[in-house]
């Protein structure tokens, strides 16, 4: 499967600087909206691997950036995300596509990633006030 990175909300200035070095590494693009929320993971990504199992989406309304990097190795991970680094490109949420997550829907895998920020946000403020 070739490489591709997902992404929903984020601005086309920052797909434009990201594009050139995605294109000299062989990354696909696929740009969604909403409306992909119901949809399973592993189908936005590879329709011809995946079966879509679509579920209601519920109506959420999700506003933040979101990045799902799929089908990469360990070195071009290291390559997309060093460069956002060096470029100061900040994107909110982001997720590798595995092989567990790959059936949940869009919503359900935002919604889990989401979480887990504000869980990791807390536990760090906490770890702050008892220093």
């Amino acid at each position: 499967m070739k490489p591709v990175i997902i992404f929903m909300n984020v601005g086309e200035g920052k797909i434009s600087k990201l594009r050139p070095i995605l294109n000299l590494m062989g990354i696909g693009i696929k740009i969604i909206d909403q409306s992909r929320m119901g949809d399973s993971v592993g189908y936005i990504a590879y329709p011809d691997e995946f079966e879509n199992k679509p579920e209601p989406s519920g109506g959420e309304n999700f506003g933040e950036e979101f990045m799902l990097l799929c089908g990469m190795d360990p070195k071009n991970l290291d390559a997309v995300l060093n460069f956002m680094r060096k470029g100061k490109m900040s994107i909110g949420l982001k997720a590798m596509l595995t092989e567990t997550n790959s059936s949940w829907t869009l919503g359900r895998l935002i919604s889990e990633i989401s979480a887990e920020r504000k869980m990791i946000a807390t536990g760090l403020k906490n770890k702050q006030r008892n220093k």
